[in-house]
């Protein structure tokens, strides 16, 4: 072998735990699917897992959790391997699928490449050895296992290392498999090889050999070694006991676990210590599982089946031990000595101040002597005594006395002895009712129970006083704890806090077991730990002081029963002493069965850690979710599960909860059964909120989900919105109905006000119209009268003048007559023609009042004038030519436009011979321009000047009718009529141009 190997002879041994231990053995009958456990592991969660031959299974510490239904051909299952610490579990299962192990849920997956069951390696197969447990025995079987730095290849008679970095292989000539299973195991992920040929367990790294130890334990070929990679657990089974080994510091540390009785090796398959809860589970091929407990305390019994089991008082006897009234001395090993106490009573026990021994026969005591070995005793008779103590000056006892006439009723006595013989009587103080406790509370008080009260004996004046006077109790034990508080346990009604004079009962346990204690031990730490008649219970003072401060505050008592190593879970109290303290550290409690012995300072309170509510069973349905459920309101039936790894008594599982979002919501105890029931929830959203008990100090964890009942579809806001929006929509349908009816009968009501307006307006607006029209005609008729009587005054006198000429003269010659009728004749026409034109002004006049607007061809209109003048003009040889566009039509008046051509017309007519007179119109911008255009003699500038500043100011101007004519006034009269103008123009070749610029007026 290499030079450089260090053998080293040295391993550790510590023997761990004694024999003390209860199995609870589960199997098909009882949890599991199949009673093949091939592998055992626990999680990152704090769950147990198991491999079976029907499926995984989950252990929480009460029930069992199978999945078996995987789209497999076979639920069939060997080893574990993976990495728990990252959540990462894997299990092989059939054609090369893989059950991997995540979030607590074991799921279907392929096989993963850097997790192969199988390898390949110069055309040889290698399994994967991760464990002890093989799935086939037959020779020839090779398997494979990684390291961090490569990878090892196990044959029968070679171990080879190859690494992952390239690196060339080694290999190792050593017989690696011993009757067909691997010699091989790691620790702390280092690789060691059992050598049976040196006894020696070998080191290897690399592939080399780096150091071999002398372990016997693992050398012996009768040792079964039970090795689980994933666990980092090796465990040797050796002669009935269990070994845990481990591997620290180059060394080997061998620590017994247990030793146990017709273990059939045979059938153990796979181990697994855990070592928080201290458990072992074992699995069997064939047997199930066998969870073995591991205990704290330490039981007793006496050391012949006939020995006395039941224990009443006990003393210290030395620092380890205890004596009872039959002179038996126990340890924790049992009965050491025995100094024959015959006939004795169980229920009291004292030492006086020389440490003698004080024990009852009857009702007689005894006193036995210390200065010989306890063998010799004195005698009182009829001195039933009850309790017992002393202090530096007197000695202080509690006496029964039977009731006369009676043999089961009692009264007693409180007696001060000056020494210590109970002798000298110094004084006696009547109770009565039956003592059963006393403490000395100050140096003038003394507190005394009964069987039915508790009293205050004031020294100084003899005087008692109950201390409670309103109800009975019987007194068991009165108790003063290291901070000075007087606690008093009672038969039936639990134990008090006795506080200013007055008692404050504490509160009961879950079950109501505390309602019996026997007495109070307070440990260094300040727990108290109080016996029942069913279990053991603890409790810090801080949390009962903090419910005397405030009575709503919760008290949680830790329970020890059976499982813990007791035989029985019923104590015993009734005697004056019901529980000791021994110098070395232990407490010892009697119980209906063995004697307890346990150091409460080494007593784990054990507690979970981790909950989680993740299934849930809706209608008989299993169900899994992830921090929301959602539900349906037709689901009459929901049950929570509240899931927690806790691997002790259950018991000290306090889990309640709450539903917030129901009315008096309000904290629920959970049950055993980790189960929480909801029955016809309404829809809405719900927070169902669990906390549980972490801590004796009563620290809680909370886990809270969510519960959303979904709502009928007529439930939902959308649903609730579509129909507030339908009626709403309704109600506008409706309103718009009303509305458009009003709105209707509005508009209606509005025609009919609107045409009668429109009526009246036309009339207002035609009685203004016509108004102001009467007002010009007025004004005009008023000129026009002005001048007619101004201008038809000269002919009309002239006439009348040369009349009477005519009728002064009566001789008159014939050019003198010629010239008068010449005259008259002048005068009568010029006034025929001035009346005939005054005519026609009044009746276009008229007629444009009534004038109904209508379109009409303006080319149309000119040539029907045209006509009327066409043969006058063909007399003056003169012709008129009609250049009008034929395309415009329009509503001008046509009345007044008529007439104005009709005097344009006639004038350029009256004064053209031989020439030519042209008529043109078109339409430019909004107005129609109509010329007239004669080659005639013209009209002079003085008549245009007149003309247009007649034009500019014909409301103002005087009209000279008789000077100029009344044709072109009545021109100008007609174009204001139509809000019209018109432009005289002198030509340069002769003639006169008319240029009328016409207010349009086109067909709608």
């Amino acid at each position: 072998m290499n030079k450089n190997i260090l053998l080293i002879f040295i391993f550790i041994f510590v023997k761990v735990y004694s024999q003390k231990y209860n199995i609870e053995l589960y199997n098909t009958d009882n949890g599991l699917p199949q009673n093949s456990v091939k592998d055992i592991i626990k999680d990152k969660y704090g769950f147990i897992w198991l491999t079976t031959e029907n499926g995984i299974v989950r252990y929480d510490g009460a029930q069992f959790l199978v999945y078996k239904n995987f789209p497999l051909s076979s639920q069939r299952f060997t080893y574990f391997y993976g990495y728990p610490e990252k959540d990462s579990i894997l299990t092989a299962g059939d054609y090369g699928k893989t059950i991997l192990l995540r979030n607590k849920i074991p799921r279907v997956t392929n096989s993963l490449k850097q997790f192969p069951t199988v390898v390949s390696k110069d055309n040889t197969g290698y399994l994967l050895y991760c464990s002890n447990y093989s799935y086939t025995r037959y020779p020839g079987i090779n398997f494979y296992m990684n390291d961090k730095d490569g990878r090892y290849y196990i044959k029968e008679n070679s171990l080879t290392f190859t690494s992952f970095r390239s690196k060339p292989q080694e290999t190792l000539k050593i017989n690696a498999i011993y009757k067909n299973i691997p010699r091989i195991f790691t620790i702390n992920e280092i690789l060691f090889y059992i050598n049976f040929t040196t006894n020696k367990v070998e080191k290897i790294e690399k592939g080399k050999i780096t150091n071999s130890y002398q372990v016997p334990l693992l050398t012996d070929k009768d040792s079964k070694i039970f090795w689980s990679r994933i666990n980092n657990q090796l465990f040797v089974l050796s002669h009935n006991k269990f070994y845990l080994c481990t591997y620290e510091k180059e060394q080997f540390i061998i620590s017994e676990i247990v030793q146990m009785d017709n273990i059939k090796n045979d059938n153990l398959i796979s181990v697994y210590y855990d070592k928080r809860y201290k458990k072992l589970y074992l699995g069997s091929s064939t047997e199930g599982l066998q969870v073995i407990n591991l205990h704290d305390f330490t039981t007793v019994k006496g050391s012949s089946p006939k020995a006395e089991s039941v224990f009443y008082a006990t003393l210290p006897y030395d620092s380890t031990s205890v004596i009872n009234p039959f002179g038996e001395i126990y340890t924790r090993n049992g009965m050491v000595r025995e100094k024959h106490f015959k006939n004795t009573a169980p229920f009291f026990m004292a030492y006086d101040r020389h440490e003698n021994l004080m024990i009852r026969k009857d009702r007689d005591l005894r006193i036995y002597k210390k200065s010989n070995s306890y063998r010799d005793f004195t005698v009182l008779k009829e001195f039933f005594l009850k309790d017992f103590f002393f202090d530096a000056k007197k000695s202080y006892a509690l006496v029964a006395k039977p009731k006369k006439n009676s043999v089961s009723e009692f009264s007693g006595t409180f007696e001060i002895y000056k020494d210590n013989s109970l002798l000298s009587l110094e004084r006696r103080i009547v109770l009565d009712s039956e003592p059963t406790k006393f403490l000395k509370v100050d140096p003038d008080h003394i507190l005394v129970g009964t069987v039915k009260g508790l009293y205050n004996i004031r020294l100084s004046t003899n005087q008692i006083h109950p201390v409670i006077a309103d109800q009975e109790l019987s007194i068991r034990n009165i108790i003063r704890s290291k901070d000075g508080n007087l606690w008093i346990t009672t038969l039936g009604k639990g134990f008090y806090l006795l506080k200013n004079n007055r008692l404050i009962r504490m509160p009961y346990d879950a079950d109501g077991n505390i309602s019996s204690p026997h007495t109070i031990l307070e440990d260094q730490k300040g727990f108290f730990w109080i016996p029942t008649n069913n279990g053991l219970y603890k409790v810090h003072e801080s949390q009962l002081l903090k419910f005397v401060q405030a009575l709503d505050s919760k008290v949680n008592y830790y329970r020890f029963s059976k499982d813990s190593g007791f035989f029985t879970n019923e104590f015993n109290g009734g005697s004056n002493v019901s529980g000791n303290k021994l110098k070395n550290g232990d407490f010892v409690l009697p119980s209906l069965n063995g004697l307890v012995f346990f150091n409460p300072l080494k007593i784990e309170s054990y507690y979970p850690k981790n909950i989680y509510i993740e299934r849930a069973m809706i209608d008989n349905k299993e169900e899994s979710f992830h921090k929301t459920l959602f539900l349906e309101q037709k689901s009459s039936r929901l049950d929570l599960f509240i899931d927690v790894p806790y691997y002790a008594n259950p018991d000290n599982i306090v889990i309640e909860a709450k539903i917030m979002g129901l009315p008096n919501a309000k904290w629920e105890s959970i049950g055993k059964d980790r189960k929480f029931s909801i029955s016809n929830l309404r829809y809405g959203n719900y927070s169902f909120i669990a906390r549980m008990l972490v801590s004796d100090k009563g620290k809680y964890i909370y886990k809270k989900i969510n519960l959303i009942v979904r709502p009928y579809f007529y439930q939902t806001l959308w649903f609730k919105i579509v129909m507030i929006l339908l009626l709403f929509f309704v109600l506008y349908l409706l309103l718009k109905w009303r509305i458009r009816f009003l709105q209707k009968k509005n508009l209606e009501l509005e025609k009919i006000i609107t045409v009668r307006t429109e009526k009246l307006s036309a009339t207002v607006e035609k009685l203004e119209t016509t108004k102001i029209q009467l007002h010009k005609e007025i004004e005009q008729q008023k000129k026009l009268i002005g001048t007619i009587t101004h201008d038809i005054t000269t002919p009309v006198k002239f006439i009348a003048l040369t009349a009477k000429e005519i009728l002064g003269n009566k001789e008159f010659n014939q050019q003198r007559t010629e010239k008068v009728l010449a005259s008259i004749y002048k005068s009568s026409d010029q006034l025929y023609n001035f009346t005939a034109t005054l005519k026609e002004y009044a009746d276009i006049y008229s007629h444009h009042r009534t004038d109904k607007t209508e379109t009409y061809s303006l080319h149309d209109l000119i040539t029907e004038k045209i006509v009327l003048f066409s043969t006058i003009a063909e007399s003056n040889h003169t012709s008129i030519i009609n250049n009008a566009d034929q395309k415009i039509h329009t509503r001008i008046s046509k009345n007044i436009l008529a007439a104005i051509i009709h005097n344009l017309l006639d004038n350029a007519v009256k004064y053209t011979r031989g020439g030519t007179i042209t008529i043109d119109a078109f339409t430019e911008y909004r107005s129609v321009i109509l010329i007239v255009e004669d080659t005639g003699s013209g009209m002079d500038q003085q008549k245009i000047d007149y003309y247009e500043e007649l034009q500019n100011n014909i409301e103002n101007e005087k009209l000279l009718l008789q000077k100029y004519g009344m044709g072109i006034h009545l021109v100008l009269q007609l174009l204001q009529m139509i809000e019209s103008k018109i432009i005289f123009t002198r030509n340069k070749t002769g003639g006169t141009t008319c240029r009328l610029i016409l207010k349009n007026k086109k067909n709608d």
